[in-house]
């Protein structure tokens, strides 16, 4: 018995009416920024999606906590705590990049009990409780280690930090000497997106800042039920490297992070 097949399945069913608000909809005509630019962009469906599972969960769980991109000054996690980012890679659906999602969290104390990430244009559905695993449109996920160790890795990078240099100069400094010791390098620009492709197998290692909850908790949750590995030195500064298996972190570790402090 799954201790959270209920909320799993009303997760599910939530996630899919927030994706039918927007999923086919032209670019809204009204966006307007968060405070960190034109490439941090807020539309009117970001709030109208989040505002529909915001009003699902407390009508279900009364009892239970909401943070929300859209919504929410702080990220407190206390207690039973749905973490939603309604539109994960808002700037890649506004230019009618198919990259883009819904994704969300369940978590008791901190700890992610249960996540949901769903990709419309792919009509990807994927999810993670402790007892199942993680799943993919109702199938196993398991992740296998990559063939060939670190240079034979398809890496996923996220987005440039545009809230501290410091990480932003991190960042550049890994791109610039991983370019001849992995096999590609990709950039989504949607955390939902980094963690699907890394449990599905299409992405062999993912390096990320740790921004905020709703980045990140939904996808690690995912990868971790699938199996993945979580470099936990790294996690301490606040950066997340989650590969296939460890001794690609740890090759990862030495070649490109030797001579770059974090």
């Amino acid at each position: 018995m799954n201790m959270y097949g209920d909320e799993l399945e009303f997760a599910v069913n939530a996630v899919r009416r927030a994706a039918s608000l927007y999923k086919g909809r032209s670019v809204p005509g009204v966006e307007k920024t968060n405070g960190m630019g034109i490439y941090d962009l807020v539309t009117d469906l970001d709030t109208e999606a989040e505002r529909l599972l915001r009003n699902a969960i407390e009508e279900r769980y009364p009892e239970d906590r909401f943070v929300g991109e859209e919504t929410s000054s702080a990220e407190e996690t206390g207690g039973r705590t749905w973490i939603v980012d309604p539109i994960d890679g808002t700037v890649n659906f506004v230019r009618g990049i198919p990259m883009y999602g819904t994704q969300l969290a369940l978590a008791i104390d901190g700890e992610p009990v249960m996540s949901v990430i769903y990709l419309p244009e792919f009509d990807e559905m994927y999810t993670a409780t402790a007892e199942d695993g993680a799943r993919l449109n109702g199938k196993p996920l398991k992740m296998k280690p990559c063939d060939g160790g670190l240079h034979g890795s398809i890496v996923a990078m996220c987005d440039f930090s545009r809230r501290d240099h410091r990480y932003r100069e991190v960042q550049y400094d890994i791109i610039g000497s991983m370019y001849d010791k992995v096999a590609r390098m990709k950039m989504f620009g949607a955390a939902c997106c980094d963690f699907a492709f890394l449990a599905s197998g299409r992405v062999d290692v993912h390096f990320r800042y740790m921004n905020h909850i709703w980045d990140f908790l939904p996808g690690m949750f995912v990868c971790r039920c699938a199996g993945a590995y979580i470099h936990p030195e790294l996690l301490k500064k606040n950066f997340l490297l989650i590969t296939s298996d460890e001794a690609v972190a740890q090759e990862f570790c030495s070649s490109v992070l030797k001579n770059i402090e974090v």
